[in-house]
């Protein structure tokens, strides 16, 4: 039996994210990352999601109210860009975890090479040191896509299925 990415993923969710954490979902689409990242942040944790659809980021909200979780989470409707990032973070901030899902199974259209590449460097500029950057694409998808080089202060692993790969990306101390 093949382990699929989503679980993949939440595993490493599970073991990775803390209470107390600022986490980013920077491709929510339909929130299968967001619900389960709340619960993990705790009452003292943040998230920040990133939903590009109006009708997904209300979806979400609904959700996470509907669980008591909203208190934790800041759904921003649109793409994930630097202005947008920084106006919830500030300056100082820095992340303990990003992820960015554009899986098979999201329903989030995975969006043009330079898009993609912005947003990981993005969110590779904000991590804290020992942070993870979570990047997961669908396999007929990625190498047209992921060609991001931050490759001197980085530790890489990967998880690849039929359908999906999924890129870990940790931060080594600078």
């Amino acid at each position: 039996m093949q382990i699929s990415n989503r679980h993949f993923i939440q595993s490493t969710l599970e073991e990775t994210v803390a209470p107390g954490n600022l986490v980013v979902d920077g491709a929510a689409g339909i929130g299968l990352n967001t619900r389960f990242l709340s619960s993990r942040v705790g009452s003292q944790g943040q998230v920040l999601t990133f939903s590009e659809e109006k009708e997904n980021a209300n979806q979400i909200a609904s959700s996470l109210f509907m669980a008591g979780l909203q208190d934790r989470v800041d759904v921003i409707n649109g793409v994930l860009t630097q202005d947008k990032l920084q106006a919830q973070i500030g300056k100082i901030s820095k992340l303990d975890l990003a992820i960015l899902d554009y899986g098979s199974d999201t329903g989030t259209s995975l969006p043009n090479r330079e898009t993609l590449n912005k947003q990981i460097t993005l969110l590779w500029d904000h991590l804290k040191d020992d942070g993870l950057l979570i990047v997961n694409l669908t396999r007929n998808q990625q190498a047209a896509n992921f060609d991001v080089s931050i490759t001197n202060d980085t530790d890489k692993a990967s998880y690849q299925t039929h359908s999906d790969l999924t890129y870990l990306i940790e931060r080594k101390d600078r």
